[in-house]
């Protein structure tokens, strides 16, 4: 009997927990900035190479497994942390007019990332995988699990918050939570939603 062990590459918990998976992520991802920073820094390679770099080497090392992700407000900063790092090494400072220096804000890394931040992509990706199960057959271990509605009782206090809450609070931002399952099973609407999500401007 054991309270956790790794399975296909990702941390499984007795209760569940996946910021404990997360912040194994973390400490991955670490490990594979600190492996290419001296290429990032360099002065030789341009910024649109570093950045393919980050997100074929750095980011899968991140999101492997996000789809299942349940993450805590701490996560997601942590996240949008380590990103704002590695796009600081990347674009560097700022040069001010009388010749000092100073750190680019938040929403001028984004703009310069050109794309989903680390967080919002693995909301797409929940998003995303919760499409395709809801199209998945009834008889579906996975889809079964989707549906089903455990009876019990609760423990006190605030709630662990679960995987469905967060999909639909995230629909919730969007305006599309009602009928989302009815959407989900057609896959023009749903990809017309998961790129409305994408290009959603969120500064983390």
């Amino acid at each position: 009997m054991v309270d956790e062990f790794v399975y296909l590459g990702s941390l499984v918990t007795a209760d569940n927990d996946t910021s404990r998976e997360i912040q194994r992520r973390i400490l991955s991802r670490n490990r594979a900035y600190f492996g290419v920073r001296r290429t990032l820094r360099s002065s030789k390679i341009r910024r649109r190479t570093k950045l393919t770099i980050y997100k074929t080497l750095i980011r899968p090392v991140i999101l492997y497994g996000h789809e299942s992700w349940t993450m805590l407000a701490e996560d997601q900063r942590a996240l949008g942390v380590f990103e704002r790092k590695v796009l600081r090494t990347i674009f560097g400072g700022v040069r001010m007019e009388d010749g000092t220096w100073r750190r680019r804000m938040n929403h001028e890394l984004h703009q310069l990332l050109g794309g989903p931040t680390l967080v919002q992509t693995a909301k797409v990706g929940r998003l995303r995988w919760a499409g395709h199960v809801v199209r998945m057959s009834e008889n579906n271990p996975v889809k079964m699990i989707l549906y089903n509605d455990p009876t019990g009782i609760r423990r006190r206090g605030a709630q662990r918050a679960r995987w469905i809450d967060q999909i639909e609070d995230d629909l919730r931002t969007l305006r599309s939570y009602r009928g989302w399952r009815r959407t989900a099973m057609n896959r023009f609407e749903w990809r017309r939603l998961l790129y409305t999500a994408e290009t959603r401007v969120v500064y983390d």
